[in-house]
């Protein structure tokens, strides 16, 4: 059996505190029966706290965290413990100024007109989905609008 692999790390400032910011860590489970993975997360500023995945967690946990003055950080994420998760992710967070975080990770953009899925972005895969309408349509006599399975119409 193998560990659970770090598979992508992403950092995003939060926008109801200038010193806080989100960290979402996602896993690789290699074979369903890897289920249990620890890992270590090491801000830059002196704190540390641990992220645990176990049977039936999603692949991407998320977790905030507020440091206590603005600067420039070099955020770590890596397995420790008995059930370590395998690998180790970094990135350079700026928090409190008007530079935004940066990741190892893209941020997932979808097309205008489309909303990412939440809990869908799996390291560099995401799904999109149609975005409904601001406004229903407006459906001739005898025949009703409908909107499902990300389509809309007149029936």
């Amino acid at each position: 059996m193998a560990a659970p692999r770090i598979e992508a790390l992403a950092v995003r400032a939060d926008s109801t505190k200038a010193t806080e910011v989100v960290i979402s860590v996602s896993i690789e489970r290699p074979t369903p029966l890897d289920l249990n993975c620890d890992a270590l997360v090491d801000p830059g500023d002196g704190g540390k706290f641990m992220m645990s995945w176990t049977m039936g967690d999603r692949r991407t946990k998320t977790a905030r965290y507020d440091y206590k003055k603005a600067g420039t950080y070099r955020l770590r994420v890596s397995g420790t413990g008995k059930d370590a998760c395998v690998g180790l992710k970094e990135v350079t967070v700026n928090v409190g100024g008007a530079a935004q975080p940066r990741s190892d990770v893209r941020t997932p953009r979808c097309p205008s007109g489309w909303a990412l899925v939440e809990e869908s972005v799996k390291g560099a895969r995401y799904t999109c989905r149609a975005r409904p309408p601001a406004q229903t349509l407006r459906c001739a006599e005898g025949a009703t609008y409908f909107a499902e399975l990300g389509e809309i119409g007149c029936r």
